[in-house]
């Protein structure tokens, strides 16, 4: 176990993770609370996922008919949501590319909806500014942002209390998890974003089952300027 912060490791550590299946989002059935609290859009939306994964998120936001760009910052995810795309023909309206959430490669105002599962709950808290900017800056005017992030009523977390800590930052194996409390959510983006809903559900882990997992679910519209 590590105990501080080391991004060249928690980025092998997500993908190997990738790989096998192991990341702790794989068995969370979030999508159903997600996909209730989106805001009503056109078809053809064009929605941007940060930090994809291996591209459950896209696939449900092209069940419902938006068009989906999908950014990872490790290039076999990337490559493989590609793939399946080109194998299922859904290459025209969705592809993945290999970009980082601190400086998304997109111009201002290009996306309908920016969303969010899991990847700024491992930023450092010194990221989370720039974070902040740059997905307001790829939000079109009243777009939406959708965060799905740790919260800090989890109970237990691979042996971590976080309703009970004093700290709300747990490192593993080089990894940051950070468990926020809905305020926090709230006052990180107050300045560009007004929240719509916010949320709690409590998932059980099938990684650990003595683990639960509450996530807080965050839409949130963006301010005119």
């Amino acid at each position: 176990m590590s105990h501080h912060y080391n991004p060249q490791q928690q980025k092998k550590f997500f993908e190997h993770a990738y790989q096998t299946g192991s990341d702790i989002w794989t068995h969370l059935e979030y999508g159903h609370n997600a996909l209730d609290i989106l805001p009503e859009l056109h078809n053809d939306s064009l929605v941007l996922d940060i930090g994809t994964g291996r591209g459950l998120w896209p696939m449900e936001l092209l069940d419902i008919g938006y068009r989906v760009i999908a950014i990872d910052y490790i290039p076999a995810v990337v490559n493989s949501f590609n793939k399946k795309m080109l194998s299922k023909r859904c290459d025209r309206r969705a592809r993945a590319l290999t970009a980082n959430a601190l400086d998304i490669p997109f111009l201002e105002q290009s996306f309908s909806l920016v969303t969010d599962i899991g990847t700024f709950q491992h930023l450092h808290p010194s990221h989370w500014n720039t974070y902040t900017e740059e997905v307001v800056r790829v939000t079109q005017k009243d777009g939406y942002y959708l965060n799905v992030s740790l919260s800090n009523d989890t109970q237990q977390f691979q042996g971590f209390f976080p309703s009970t800590s004093e700290s709300k930052e747990f490192y593993k194996y080089g990894v940051l998890y950070y468990f926020f409390t809905n305020e926090e959510i709230v006052n990180i983006f107050k300045k560009h974003f007004k929240i719509i809903t916010q949320k709690k559900e409590t998932f059980k882990s099938q990684s650990d089952p003595s683990d639960d997992v509450v996530l807080t679910f965050t839409l949130m519209q963006k301010k005119a300027a």
